[in-house]
């Protein structure tokens, strides 16, 4: 009996001590550090201005999502599908995008500073007057984006180099 009071009394203090972690399921309204993993969201659905800091969206399912001025600092979209997406002005400041397909997304001004792209699908991406100051490119798929005024000044392109301090609209080696 002892040992079994003392099991009951460990389970209870493991219980206690688990870190408060946000859990949603898809249907469940957005919010700060939630893990929306693996959900799909309604194509065309119009997220602007959401506060998605430190939320998990690794391997969801957003097309032609609008998240233009929305805070996602922190955020995790690896491996996630947001082709046709909106994040123009929106903040994602070292987010790690790995993998993911942004193909035709929008970028226009939004804060990309230390986001990681490593392998990435960029095709046809504008990222125009973006700040990606040390973002990393690192073996991203990058066709026909549009940099026009963004600052890459210490990105790592994708063939691993740095892009120098001259690096407005073009990686300046």
């Amino acid at each position: 009996n002892k040992l079994a009071t003392m099991k009951k009394f460990i389970l209870i203090l493991f219980l206690f001590l688990l870190p408060n972690i946000a859990i949603a399921g898809c249907d469940d309204p957005l919010g700060d550090g939630v893990d929306y993993s693996r959900c799909s969201f309604a194509d065309g659905t119009d997220l602007e201005g959401q506060f998605l800091a430190n939320s998990n969206l690794s391997f969801a399912k957003l097309v032609q999502v609008n998240l233009s001025k929305s805070i996602m600092m922190n955020s995790n979209l690896s491996f996630g599908t947001f082709p046709e997406s909106t994040f123009i002005r929106s903040n994602l400041y070292e987010s790690v995008l790995v993998g993911a397909n942004f193909e035709k997304t929008d970028f226009t001004g939004a804060n990309l500073t230390r986001a990681d792209f490593m392998g990435a699908t960029l095709i046809e991406v504008n990222f125009q007057n973006a700040n990606l100051m040390e973002a990393n490119f690192t073996s991203s798929n990058i066709i026909n984006a549009n940099f026009d005024g963004a600052n890459l000044i210490g990105a790592t392109w994708t063939n691993g180099e740095t892009c120098g301090p001259d690096s407005i609209g073009v990686c300046n080696k």
